[in-house]
């Protein structure tokens, strides 16, 4: 079963802006067997996922979180 990467890149934007919102991005997309795998990428976090073909089930591990320093100036 191969596919264009557009054609993949599509099949996970969906999902993925389901669970992120709008502003999440697709960067990587790769076809493993009958799943989709890649990164992405929403505000302040870094994301792997992983979309199984049959079942449209969407999984996502955080890789990268950005937070707000905490720290205050010198004086």
């Amino acid at each position: 079963m191969l596919k264009s990467v557009d054609a993949l890149r599509d099949q996970v934007t969906g999902p993925l802006g389901k669970r992120f919102g709008a502003e999440a991005r697709v960067l990587t997309t790769e076809l493993h067997g009958l799943e989709v795998r890649g990164l992405a990428f929403s505000p302040g976090r870094v994301m792997r996922y992983v979309l199984d073909a049959e079942t449209s089930r969407l999984r996502t591990t955080v890789l990268l979180r950005l937070t707000r320093s905490t720290r205050q100036p010198a004086a």
